[in-house]
């Protein structure tokens, strides 16, 4: 018999600590749908993090969305107990509907963005959507609202766009030359200041040598720590406990702090190179770049936060007297304490058949779905013929990689070298397509590849936005900028980008990215590459004809590379979703214009019942609860009991008040919600 009874104990302790895994299994279950549909975005993210130092603070960004949702796990475990206080919940629900009505809109603004130039950044615009559908699907409205700040924390993720990024580089850059430029001179350095072409440049003049000069470019100008510094201040300021106004000085005074930061950055370098040399002054210039900078930044502000606004990161723990009631509760089995509102943590949280049901459909559905829309940011393609990318007399002269095209000659040009060294890329190839007709255009191929996406720009970067943002008119006149596809299956798209520059000639250019393996020694790397076709004319009124021919040559170069095919082995169909997102939408506004007015008709009709028939000790709860809820949102069952104590000098007894308050709750004059107190759940009362 005490073996038996042993035997149950443990049996009974291995399912209570087997049922307390719900986070974990919800957090395993969340992820793995988010990799199921974002896998290959998330892959690119990741090495553009490790080569990039745009988009570095990436890195970091998995790190501080744990910790936001770890310091709300306590509520996360009470919105979950507090789900069940509702009863036996239906196996499809209303915010079922809703999540599934996110995961829909997400998934088709993943489509939409797969046939546009800028794929990446509408896939990465369309998880958080995706996260929220997920996240009510699985759990609760309550749960939803608790974790919408780490849920669109995931909006970091999108690499800034280039022309914001050249934009407000050129001016922080401007600002933080000049400001740099006053302060040296006032130091008696003997400096000048150039920004006649390029980035602004300060001239360091030496009676022994000649001038050094110190270009403060896009890296220099600070973007790139503002940027990472933005998403701090965005997590200091959700975690700090504070008012809003405060949080809005402190962020406003970290922007003004990383300026002040990054002009004595720059002036300290060109005093070092003063003293000690350039080569010096430029080794410390890269040991106080990025990341040093921000927590610089980050320590000075929070310093102040603490020491002039007297605002607290970490809430310390409330020393309020402990609820002799809570033992009584959770010798009951009850998730909340029904005095002190307290959530019992010790209380076991039970994974149910619906929770194991949703999940299962959940990653299903994901899988079938990601099936059928199989749209790669870049197309993995297999080029005919490998380039080899270890040295400038490597394969990349075999002209096998591009299909004949008829009337044409294919020609390798030459390797740029010069320009490689300053895009950072690791090949710039030129071939040529030379007609047999004197009459037909010649059509240039300029190939770029890379391993990050950053260091193969846009031609519109080169000779727009970087002129703009020096301040200057932009080098050519635009005259066509459109996406055209070049294949179905799998997406490609590509840009035609056609301009005229002074001598009068006018450039027509259609250019894509794509992934494919090169040699590179003994290995064979997949890197990205950007294919660009030009061709040139003279007139500015006959380059349609010319974008329509280099279309068809593009179109032949994509098939011949041999992407990777969308082998779709069930197929939903957008139509489909379309029409499944339509009819889901159409369920939720009925559903809910329903039960609003039901249940405005019921409480309508109560209160009427109620300012007849009630007893005067409910009149006295409501109006009450009215009257705390008023001055404070920790409207507890002993907060209820002090308050009526307080106005009556009588105190009501526990069972009576708890039975009361349970009657107003069924009429739907009250009810029960979760307050957020320093990070900790409290059951309150809401009228």
């Amino acid at each position: 018999m005490l073996v038996i009874n042993k035997l149950n104990a443990t049996r009974k302790a291995i399912a209570s600590k087997r049922n307390d895994y719900l986070p974990v299994f919800s957090a395993t279950s969340i992820t793995l749908a988010i990799l199921i549909v974002y896998w290959q975005d998330l892959t690119i993210l990741a090495n553009e993090a490790l080569q990039s130092e745009a988009v570095s603070h990436i890195i970091l960004i998995p790190f501080l969305i744990s910790y936001l949702i770890y310091r709300k796990r306590e509520l996360v475990k009470a919105s979950f107990a507090f789900e069940r206080l509702g009863g036996k919940a239906k196996l499809v629900s209303l915010n079922d509907i809703v999540g599934v009505v996110l995961c829909l809109s997400a998934f088709l603004l993943y489509w939409y963005g797969s046939y546009t130039f800028d794929a990446l950044e509408y896939h990465i615009i369309s998880l958080p959507l995706f996260v929220l559908g997920v996240i009510l699907i699985l759990f609760n409205m309550k749960t939803l609202r608790i974790l919408i700040f780490p849920t669109l924390f995931l909006l970091f993720l999108i690499p800034p766009p280039s022309t914001i990024t050249y934009t407000a580089g050129a001016v922080l850059a401007n600002f933080h030359t000049q400001a740099s430029y006053t302060l040296l001179k006032a130091c008696g350095l003997d400096v000048q200041l150039e920004s006649s072409y390029g980035a602004p440049t300060i001239m360091l003049n030496s009676k022994s040598e000649s001038p050094v000069s110190f270009a403060v470019d896009l890296p220099c100008s600070g973007i790139y720590s503002l940027i990472a510094f933005i998403m701090f201040a965005a997590f200091l300021a959700y975690i700090i406990s504070g008012p809003t106004t405060k949080k809005i000085t402190l962020f406003l005074a970290g922007f003004s702090i990383l300026q002040v930061l990054n002009i004595i950055r720059i002036s300290s370098l060109v005093f070092i190179a003063c003293w000690l040399g350039q080569e010096i002054a430029m080794t410390i210039f890269h040991l106080l770049t990025g990341w040093l900078l921000i927590f610089i930044g980050m320590l000075v502000l929070l310093l102040m936060a603490e020491k002039i606004w007297k605002m607290q990161i970490f809430a310390s723990p409330s020393k309020s007297s402990p609820c002799p009631k809570c033992e009584k509760s959770l010798e009951k089995k009850e998730e909340f304490c029904t005095s002190c509102g307290k959530f019992l943590k010790k209380s076991p949280i039970k994974i149910s058949k619906k929770f194991w049901i949703k999940i299962t459909a959940l990653l299903l559905g994901c899988y079938l779905v990601t099936l059928s829309i199989q749209a790669p940011v870049f197309a993995i393609a297999q080029a005919p013929e490998a380039i080899t990318l270890e040295s400038p007399s490597g394969q990349e002269t075999n002209t096998k990689i591009f299909p004949e095209i008829s009337g044409y000659q294919l020609q390798f040009v030459y390797r740029d070298i010069q320009f490689e060294k300053i895009a950072q890329q690791d090949a710039t190839l030129i071939y040529v397509y030379m007609p047999s007709n004197t009459s037909d255009p010649t059509v240039w191929i300029d190939v770029g590849v890379a391993s990050s996406i950053s260091n193969l720009h846009s031609w519109e970067v080169c000779y727009v936005t970087w002129q703009i943002a020096q301040g200057r008119p932009p080098l050519v006149t635009v005259l066509n900028s459109r996406d055209v596809q070049l294949l179905e299956n799998p997406p490609i798209i590509a840009r035609f980008f056609t301009f005229r520059r002074e001598a009068n000639y006018v450039q027509v250019t259609l250019y894509w990215y794509e992934r494919t393996f090169f040699k590179t020694g003994l290995t064979v790397e997949r890197k990205y590459v950007r294919i660009s076709l030009l061709t040139y004319t003279s007139g500015s009124g006959d380059y349609a004809s010319l974008e329509e021919k280099l279309l068809t040559i593009g179109k032949a170069i994509a098939a011949y590379w041999e992407p990777q095919k969308a082998a779709a082995l069930i197929s939903l169909g957008i139509t489909f979703q379309q029409h499944l997102l339509a009819m889901a939408i159409g369920i939720v506004a009925i559903a809910e214009t329903a039960r609003h007015t039901k249940e405005w008709r019921k409480k309508r009709s109560n209160l009427t019942l109620f300012e007849r028939f009630a007893s005067p000790n409910e009149k006295l709860i409501l109006q009450t609860l009215k009257d705390l809820s008023e001055k404070t949102k920790i409207t507890t069952t002993d907060a209820i009991a002090s308050a009526i104590k307080k106005t009556t000098g009588n105190a009501m007894k526990e069972d009576e008040l708890n039975r009361l308050l349970n009657r107003l709750e069924e009429y739907k004059l009250i009810q029960r919600d979760i307050a957020n107190v320093k990070d900790k759940p409290v059951l309150i009362w809401k009228p």
